[in-house]
């Protein structure tokens, strides 16, 4: 249990944020106090002793995380929570491999903030933290665009930067272009396979022939081409990780084959009896929720169950609209650097477009319209003429919405691109469900000026 007088020290050279923190807790019964860096902070803490820090990652002279590292050093076992208004998925790896109890992002949830402060002080009054981890490892992959301070960005972040130091099967669930690669990448660099290989293998990539072949390898003569014998992906993957995409496309015969792997930890070639031991981690992705298949019958109960250890589900970018800004500079500085002159922002007006488009292609959907952008763009800001005809057009939509009405058209239009995107952009499936012909749907694709986002010339 907490004692309603812990004593909580916030660090942070921002009064604004040291002023809604002391509101948020102190109404709780924890006596607060402040301090501007970490110098201050220790000095506090030389005449005083406390119960839980708060403290912001970018402080004045010594950042957060070297704090962190003094506190460990001086074999202070404080549970420290970190604080950042600029939230990345490095930044929690970081902070939580070099034992920081948690990581808020700003501006703050109240709820989140009690929540963390309760769990911290309870953790400090029943059991010593383990914080034999070692001073923060530089990250060794650059996945500096998944980034944004968003909850459910943040949420990924902390179970990213936990998961990673296990060695269970992970499920990563999002949608295309949300990045589900690049945070499995992330969970191998940051673990205890870091090492050993990443292999990549795309279920709806191959046909089912092909794919258990590169999946589980072959002997000679097993089938026609088979001139030699050949490892697969899962035994190239041995002492590493196997990173599976799309496993809801994988036929029911190789869903019960890879359940042996996980289970058994082994594989068997095909043409072969014998089996091969294998020590490999699975970290599976699907873009389609795997429940519903299962309960549909399409995809192995039992398999579900073994993939779903740890879920990590990946918020589409419109669910986290703040970060698109973050995110949208961050291309920015990858591709305006190179060009003449260099294009180094983006106009207000242009940002505000890029913050009220849908994105069914997610942050890749938006790479790719800033590298657009960068290429057209005659100067070195980004104006709304640079901007795909998807992104300039849904600003006007949005402001009818703001206003309380639509047109039918704008009710069209809408009702039509979600179909659209909840069929991943089949075009002859959206149809038949719309009720119109093809041709129908391409023309008016054509009229909303978005054909070329569809793939309809």
């Amino acid at each position: 249990m907490t004692s309603p007088h812990s004593k909580i020290l916030i660090v942070d050279d921002n009064a604004e944020t040291v002023a809604v923190l002391q509101d948020i807790l102190s109404k709780e019964g924890y006596e607060i106090s402040a301090a501007a860096d970490p110098k201050a902070a220790q000095g506090y803490l030389e005449k005083s002793s406390v119960d839980l820090i708060l403290t912001d990652l970018h402080l004045p002279h010594i950042d957060g995380l070297t704090f962190l590292a003094q506190l460990r050093a001086q074999s202070q076992d404080i549970p420290v929570v970190l604080m950042t208004a600029y939230g990345s998925l490095r930044t929690a790896v970081e902070g939580l491999k070099a034992g920081a109890f948690d990581y808020l992002s700003k501006p703050f949830i109240g709820d989140e903030v009690r929540l963390v402060a309760r769990r911290a002080l309870e953790q400090k009054h029943t059991s010593s933290p383990n914080h034999s981890r070692g001073d923060p490892p530089a990250p060794r992959t650059p996945f500096d665009n998944l980034i944004g301070s968003s909850p459910a960005m943040v949420n990924v972040y902390k179970a990213v930067a936990r998961v990673a130091q296990t060695d269970c099967t992970v499920l990563l669930q999002g949608e295309s272009g949300t990045g589900k690669e690049l945070i499995a990448r992330a969970i191998h660099d940051n673990g205890p396979r870091s090492a050993g290989p990443f292999i990549t293998v795309d279920g709806s990539a191959l046909a089912e022939t092909l794919l258990e072949s590169e999946l589980f390898g072959h002997e000679r003569g097993s089938f026609t081409g088979a001139i030699s014998a050949r490892k697969g992906l899962l035994e190239k993957a041995h002492l590493g990780i196997c990173f599976l995409d799309e496993v809801a496309d994988l036929s029911p015969a190789l869903q019960g084959k890879l359940l042996r792997v996980i289970q058994e930890k082994e594989i068997r070639r095909v043409g072969s009896n014998a089996s091969t031991m294998l020590d490999v981690r699975i970290i599976a992705a699907s873009k389609t929720p795997l429940e519903p298949l299962v309960r549909a019958g399409t995809f192995r109960e039992d398999l579900y169950y073994r993939m779903n250890v740890v879920t990590i589900d990946i918020p589409p970018l419109r669910e986290r609209s703040e970060d698109i800004p973050l995110l949208a500079q961050l291309f920015v500085q990858t591709y305006g650097a190179s060009t003449t002159p260099p294009v180094t922002e983006i106009s207000p007006e242009a940002m505000r477009l890029l913050s009220q488009y849908w994105w069914p292609g997610n942050v890749r959907e938006l790479e790719h319209a800033i590298e657009r952008a960068v290429a057209l763009s005659p100067h070195s800001v980004i104006c709304p003429e640079d901007l795909p005809p998807a992104v300039k057009d849904a600003l006007p939509q949005a402001a009818a919405r703001a206003q309380g009405w639509v047109t039918l058209e704008d009710l069209e239009r809408d009702h039509i691109l979600r179909v659209l995107d909840s069929h991943e952009r089949d075009l002859g499936r959206s149809a038949s469900i719309l009720g119109i012909h093809r041709k129908t749907l391409l023309r008016k694709l054509r009229q909303y000026g978005m054909g070329s986002g569809y793939g309809v010339a």
